[in-house]
């Protein structure tokens, strides 16, 4: 793990460590509101997880379903590998259609496909005003009708759209539900979730007409690394994330280091997960070691991601197909001897430290030592400190 990236990304966590910044250890609202929805929370939780992992289980047949549906609605489908493939059929479709001016609507997964570094290089004017060609990203796209459904921040944005000219859609190939009214479940979750309100955001559920003759519609779907996530059964399940940040807002670790040292779109517990396959393992790989393993993303996932357990699936994988370096899996398995159970994980700093020496070497002291107190214990110290 002794990579560029790995030296950068501790580099980076040492520095907002050493940032004098007040952070909460406790958790937000979020489930109480959900009880206030739903008579049962965690059976509303099971059905939303159920649906999304029915369709990424199934997600072929589902996404030739969605695709004849759509156009035969009178959309555009392009389909796109990665966000190069996406970058040369979006610039071509602008072209195609003489487009001077953009509305870029910003999201996470514009910001993962560059769209905006693009449309600046491409001398592309941005107008936020405009609605000759609006670039938006629908929160889900329908199975069984062919239709997206959009989240606006406002009433303004949902006319712009809307009633735009030329429509470019931007999804990726994971985000679907089968039917409509499978939307007002994850509506409620999402608005919740994210920012803790008991109320779904301003919606549109939008279908293309094959009749209208005004305006195109374009839709790109875009795998951009996903397709090797789903390859792993044993963590594909995270690809039915609806990024809602939930995770995020409970991790400790990341609270403390924030996003900067990820240097990539994915952030948090999630990211943990997905990024060594997404991306490429060799420059990912350490994160999932900068887990605590509190297992509080778990818990409060809307869709019962078992992120924490992902993280160990990641770590375990790492190991049996020997990707990490030698010296770091030797240090692994020493530490692993060493707290290998609560008991020894929680006792005394000089014996832990003795056990240390004992099993490797006293120049290994010299970078790694234990402190006075577990992580485990200064998070439940300060979780419950009046």
């Amino acid at each position: 793990m002794n990579t560029s990236d790995y030296r950068d990304f501790l580099t980076a966590c040492k520095k907002n460590l050493s940032k004098d910044k007040k952070i909460s250890f406790q958790g937000d609202n979020s489930d109480i509101i959900v009880s206030e929805i739903f008579r049962n929370k965690e059976y509303v939780k099971q059905i939303a997880a159920n649906i999304r992992n029915k369709f990424i289980n199934t997600i072929d047949d589902n996404l030739i379903a969605f695709d004849k549906n759509f156009s035969s609605n009178g959309g555009i489908i392009n389909w796109c590998v990665d966000y190069n493939d996406f970058l040369l059929k979006l610039d071509k479709t602008l072209q195609r259609n003489k487009v001077q001016k953009i509305n870029l609507f910003s999201s996470y997964f514009t910001k993962e496909l560059g769209i905006e570094r693009f449309c600046e290089k491409n001398e592309y004017i941005s107008d936020s005003e405009s609605d000759d060609c609006i670039i938006f990203t629908p929160q889900f796209g329908i199975v069984s009708t062919g239709s997206l459904y959009l989240n606006f921040n406002s009433a303004y944005d949902m006319e712009l759209v809307l009633n735009s000219k030329l429509k470019i859609f931007v999804l990726s190939i994971c985000d679907f539900l089968f039917k409509p009214e499978e939307t007002e479940i994850f509506s409620h979750l999402y608005s919740v979730y994210k920012n803790q309100v008991n109320f779904p955001y301003l919606t549109s559920l939008y279908t293309p007409s094959p009749v209208s003759k005004n305006e195109n519609v374009y839709l790109f779907l875009v795998d951009n690394g996903r397709s090797n996530v789903l390859e792993n059964k044993e963590i594909r399940s995270a690809l039915t994330c609806i990024s809602c940040d939930a995770c995020k807002n409970v991790c400790p670790v990341y609270k403390i280091i924030g996003e900067e040292p990820y240097n990539n779109v994915f952030s948090g517990p999630v990211a943990n997960v997905i990024l060594p396959f997404m991306e490429n393992t060799e420059n990912y790989k350490h994160l999932c070691f900068s887990c605590a393993s509190c297992g509080n993303c778990s818990a409060v996932c809307p869709i019962k991601i078992p992120v924490s357990e992902l993280i160990v699936a990641n770590k375990k994988y790492f190991f049996e197909n020997k990707l990490m370096e030698m010296k770091d899996e030797r240090f692994a398995k020493t530490i692993g001897k060493c707290v290998s159970a609560r008991k020894k994980m929680n006792s005394k700093k000089w014996l832990k430290n003795f056990r240390l020496r004992y099993l490797n070497n006293s120049k290994l002291l010299d970078e790694y030592k234990f402190e006075k107190s577990t992580f485990n214990q200064q998070y439940i110290d300060n979780r419950y400190e009046k």
